[in-house]
């Protein structure tokens, strides 16, 4: 315990005299500091509630090897989805669902093969969805990190995926506060095309395949707190 020493000056009446009054206060603790700045540096990202995908600010990018020795790279710029952020971040919920015809690389004849049945058969499968199982928190990561668990139905095959993500940062709509708010996350993972049931294409006369099995998936997603309803 420590004390604060206060010095008191009485009336002339009472003589000049000066008083000191001692009054016992409660330090804080080293523990206890960190503890509420700990507690300070977790409150980050969506508060409890339903959040959803801004598909005007989001977008899932893919690259894959092509030819054996190019690579290329598009988007499937269609998808709605919604997170249900719980008390406990790790508890939360995410359910999205991406439309497989809005596949672009920018070249309308690849575009409409890769649609095809030889690849993703998107008349077939118009869809593919994803639902999170869990979050991991690893504690070797960089801040705000995590690693989101969850299973992807492409191609008439549900397999497991996990996506290392991160929460960016937050800000208001770009038109003001009164048209929403939103955070921003970041997401990676490679998927397998082999996994779904996807194929490559066969084997070129060079060698190699037509696309390689491995294609990289980048994420960059925009959580809004106003349903955005349906927007092409």
């Amino acid at each position: 315990m420590c004390y604060v020493n206060f010095l008191t000056r009485f009336s002339a009446s009472c003589g000049p005299r000066h008083t000191h009054i001692s009054l016992p206060i409660h330090p804080v603790t080293r523990e206890q500091a960190m503890t509420v700045q700990e507690e300070k540096a977790q409150r980050v990202g969506p508060q409890p509630g339903t959040w959803y995908l801004d598909p005007l600010h989001s977008n899932l990018i893919f690259v894959a090897h092509y030819l054996k020795f190019g690579r290329v790279q598009g988007t499937l710029n269609r998808a709605r989805g919604r997170v249900w952020v719980a008390e406990d971040p790790r508890e939360s919920k995410v359910e999205v669902t991406v439309n497989t015809a809005s596949l672009n690389t920018g070249v309308k004849a690849r575009d409409t093969h890769l649609r095809s049945a030889d690849f993703l058969d998107v008349e077939r499968y118009p869809e593919m969805r994803f639902v999170s199982t869990g979050i991991e928190t690893p504690t070797d990561r960089k801040a705000n990190a995590f690693i989101l668990h969850g299973e992807l139905s492409l191609h008439g095959v549900t397999a497991p995926v996990s996506l290392d993500c991160q929460w960016v940062g937050e800000a208001p709509h770009y038109l003001g506060a009164e048209h929403g708010y939103g955070h921003f996350f970041s997401g990676s993972t490679v998927l397998r095309l082999s996994d779904f049931g996807i194929s490559d294409g066969g084997e070129l006369p060079w060698g190699g395949r037509l696309i390689g099995d491995e294609v990289d998936i980048v994420l960059e997603i925009r959580l809004q707190d106003s349903d955005p309803g349906d927007v092409e």
